[in-house]
């Protein structure tokens, strides 16, 4: 059993480490087939494939395609819980009705 005065080798962490990374990643490429055909063909028009430096992700930006509320899903219909929500500016969540209708309200004004 590690202790202080006995902590696990290094070495051992990081094959650990590597291994998890490597069977993390298999599934990420196996669950992700579309965003990997949108990202290669974002690539050839975008620098990284994507708008903001801030989603790019190894191996691509994983593309989103809904939300609502605090949840997402990706364009292989997997949903995910968004803890990252713009940086703050969709603290309501995604899709709320009250911002949606004054969305709707303001477009049909020709107000933005």
């Amino acid at each position: 059993m590690p202790t202080p005065s006995n902590p696990v080798p290094i070495e051992r962490l990081t094959a650990n480490a590597k291994a998890i990374a490597e069977t993390e990643m298999a599934t990420v490429l196996a669950n992700t087939t579309a965003s990997k055909v949108l990202y290669e063909r974002a690539v050839r028009s975008m620098p990284g494939g994507v708008a903001s430096s801030f989603q790019l992700g190894d191996p691509y930006p994983i593309y989103l395609s809904r939300g609502v509320g605090a949840n997402v899903w990706d364009v292989d219909g997997t949903e995910y819980v968004d803890f990252h929500n713009g940086f703050g500016s969709i603290a309501v969540g995604h899709a709320h009705p009250a911002v949606a209708d004054a969305v709707c309200t303001a477009a049909r004004s020709g107000m933005h």
